[in-house]
C-alpha cells in the first residue's frame, strides 16, 4: 500500500527496470534506515527512544513490503481472543492470580515474535532475490518479466 503510493508519485515508475530499481531503493533504503538507526540507539543511549521508533516503523514497512501483514493480523486477533477468554474463565471461577491469562499472553506474544522473526527472514530473502534478479538484467541487458508485487491485505 504505502510502496505502491511511492511507486507511482515518488518515483513515476512506467517500466519494469523502473519498478525493480525504485522497489530495490525502497527495500534496501529502509533497511539501512533500520540499521543505522540501531547504531545510533546504541551509541548515543538518551536519544534512544525515537530512534527506536524509527527501527520498528522501518520493521514493519520492510516486513508489509515483502509479506503479507493478515496472517499476523489474524494470530494477532486470535491471541486477543485466547486471553480474553482465559481472563473470563479465570474471573468466572473466582481465580484471580492471573496465571491462566498471563500464560495466554506470553504464548500469544512469543506465537506473533516468531511469525514476524520469520516475515523478517522471508522479505530478507526477496529483497536479496530482486537485488540479484537486477544485478543480472543490468550484466546480461536482459528483458525483464513482468514484477509482481505483494500487496498487503489489512
Amino acid at each position: 500500500m504505502i510502496f505502491n503510493f511511492v511507486l507511482k508519485h515518488v518515483f513515476k515508475a512506467s517500466t519494469e527496470e523502473e519498478k525493480l530499481k525504485a522497489s530495490l531503493i525502497y527495500g534496501w533504503g529502509l533497511a539501512f534506515i533500520g540499521i543505522v538507526s540501531v547504531i545510533i540507539a546504541d551509541l548515543l543511549p538518551n536519544v534512544s527512544t525515537p530512534f527506536t521508533w524509527i527501527v520498528i516503523i522501518t520493521l514493519g514497512l520492510f516486513i508489509m513490503r515483502y509479506t503479507s501483514v493478515k496472517p499476523i493480523l489474524g494470530a494477532a486477533a486470535g491471541g486477543i481472543t485466547v486471553v480474553a477468554i482465559g481472563a473470563m474463565l479465570e474471573n468466572l471461577f473466582n481465580r484471580r492470580d492471573n496465571a491462566l491469562s498471563m500464560g495466554a499472553l506470553f504464548g500469544v506474544i512469543i506465537v506473533l515474535f516468531g511469525m514476524i522473526v520469520k516475515n523478517l527472514i522471508v522479505s530478507w530473502f526477496y529483497l536479496i532475490r530482486e537485488t540479484i534478479r537486477y544485478y543480472k538484467h543490468k550484466k546480461n541487458n536482459s528483458e525483464l518479466s513482468e514484477t509482481v508485487f505483494i500487496k498487503a491485505n489489512a
